[in-house]
């Protein structure tokens, strides 16, 4: 059997076995918008809002595209998106596909009509945008997007077609805009068959604005490299169109594996001009088509078991939350480069009663001291590598802290 019978045989055994229930319950927290503007993709809209919000203050918004089979409601629940818009305050938009429109319950990304600015699924989708603006006080300089497999297709095509609108979006096994222009072409750039230059990657996003000056959003990739329905070849060519959108190399200025201490997760940074991230690429080992997910009840953990998630220990839309500056990231203060055998280099993270943090470092730095506190000194060594720490608190739930990665410059 070759690869493509091997595909089609496991989507037909997922289609029939797996029952995916999108019931009231999964939607108790959200709210069905029923008039919203001009609805051309024929799509429904649900929002929530944190309660006892106020409505007149300015929030971010983030929207959240279901992938395929799924829902509103049951992504909601898989991602947990709602624990942090209640905690820290912003919308979350959950467009929805109708049945009727599509049985699997897939956005159409695979279609021109669909693809193409103001016409179809991302008419409906800006419209709800629009009506959210209109309606609350969003903060327009902090609409995000976000979405899973079909959903994730699509957020690349709202992000292409309309680059003023979004800050950033996170892609959890998407592919490159227009990697397919209808069903065939669309299962060859799922399979990984469709590569090409950064350059022309990036011309057929520029297509859609042909007068368009702004920046364009800030894109971050999730990738598994076990993806057995959308290869992995496709988080390489996401990455080649945007970086190539944002004038950068397709070379990342920062590799750090085992990043924040799970040796299945490798992060890429591609900077700008400004030394800003513009595009940040994460490949996880051992991850099929899935979520990332830190069940759990503690603070720093969540989302929800399912066929469409994995528990990495490490909770996926936490870390969105962070890559997109929506809620501040707890991060190591201490040198980022540091000369070669350089003497009593502190590295530190806010102080809490009762905490123990288990810090890691490259082997080759020696301990002047780390008495299991928020700070720890050391001596350098010769090489580049990661700084982590892990905080424990008295109820024995974990925070880990981003990974900063140190650069050993040379003593000439």
């Amino acid at each position: 059997m070759n690869f493509t019978a091997s595909l089609f045989s496991k989507t037909i055994t997922l289609f029939f076995f797996i029952l995916i229930f999108c019931s009231p319950l999964h939607s108790q927290d959200l709210k069905r918008v029923k008039h919203f503007g001009k609805n051309k993709g024929h799509l429904k809209m649900y929002l929530h809002a944190p309660p006892n919000f106020d409505k007149t203050k300015s929030a971010p918004m983030v929207v959240v595209l279901h992938g395929c089979l799924q829902c509103a409601g049951k992504v909601a629940r898989q991602t947990d998106w709602n624990k942090l818009a209640d905690e820290y305050g912003f919308y979350v938009l959950y467009p929805q596909m109708r049945s009727i429109n599509n049985p699997m319950k897939c956005f159409k990304f695979f279609k021109r009509k669909h693809a193409n600015k103001n016409r179809g699924e991302n008419y409906s989708i800006m419209q709800m945008i629009d009506h959210m603006k209109s309606n609350y006080a969003i903060d327009s300089g902090k609409v995000f997007i976000t979405g899973l497999s079909a959903g994730a297709a699509m957020s690349v095509i709202m992000m292409a077609d309309y680059p003023e609108t979004f800050n950033a979006g996170a892609i959890f096994a998407g592919g490159a805009f227009k990697s397919g222009n209808g069903y065939i072409t669309a299962m060859m750039g799922m399979l990984g068959l469709r590569v090409k230059s950064a350059k022309k990657w990036g011309n057929i996003v520029r297509k859609q604005n042909p007068y368009y000056s702004g920046n364009y959003p800030r894109m971050i990739i999730y990738q598994g490299n076990s993806d057995w329905v959308v290869n992995k070849r496709n988080g390489v060519e996401l990455m080649k169109q945007w970086t190539d959108v944002h004038g950068i190399s397709s070379l990342p200025d920062e590799t750090i594996e085992n990043y924040v201490n799970i040796k299945d997760i490798e992060r890429n940074v591609y900077k700008n001009s400004e030394k800003k991230d513009a595009v940040i690429f994460y490949k996880v080992n051992k991850l099929s088509h899935a979520l990332l997910i830190d069940p759990g009840k503690c603070k720093y953990e969540g989302g929800r078991r399912g066929f469409f998630s994995k528990d990495k220990n490490y909770f996926s839309t936490l870390w969105t939350a962070y890559d997109f500056g929506l809620i501040p990231t707890p991060v190591i203060t201490g040198k980022s480069f540091v000369p070669e055998q350089e003497k009593e280099v502190t590295y530190t993270v806010p102080m809490h009663a009762n905490s123990t943090y288990l810090w890691t470092f490259p082997s080759d730095c020696s301990v002047v001291k780390n008495d299991n506190t928020n700070s720890i000194t050391l001596n350098w060594g010769g090489t580049s590598g990661c700084i982590n720490v892990t905080e424990t608190d008295s109820n024995f739930c974990k925070k880990q802290y981003q990974t900063l990665f140190v650069t050993s410059t040379s003593i000439k």
